[in-house]
């Protein structure tokens, strides 16, 4: 499994790989969405190999309460996993840990 993790700006990734055709057709306004972080700077966390992007994790951060059935989290600086996605040939394989120990890395002492 050659390929690496990078943060990439959404700007960077190209969104005409078939990694994104599913998400493409599922989602009418994925692609409008997609360019607007583009516009925005934003990045992701990118697994890119020879066959192209693997996994895309898009981070976001927020600051507002949580309403839970029996109770409500104050409103404190988090993580949110906005889109996460593997590519149907790394289901079930060791770059799922890999990518959760990336972002776990990356985020270390922030709420997710």
């Amino acid at each position: 499994m050659a390929g690496k993790f990078e943060w990439r700006k959404f700007s960077e990734v190209d969104l005409r790989d078939v990694f994104f055709d599913s998400l493409k057709s599922d989602y009418e306004e994925f692609t409008t969405w997609f360019k607007k972080k583009g516009e925005g700077g934003e990045r992701a966390l990118v697994f890119n190999d020879d066959r192209g992007v693997g996994s895309f994790v898009y981070l976001k951060e927020e600051n507002e309460q949580i309403l839970l059935i029996d109770k409500i989290l104050p409103a404190i600086p988090r993580i949110k996993i906005g889109t996460f996605r593997l590519a149907e040939r790394f289901r079930s394989t060791e770059i799922r840990r890999r990518c959760t120990w990336c972002f776990a890395l990356e985020m270390a002492g922030t709420k997710i």
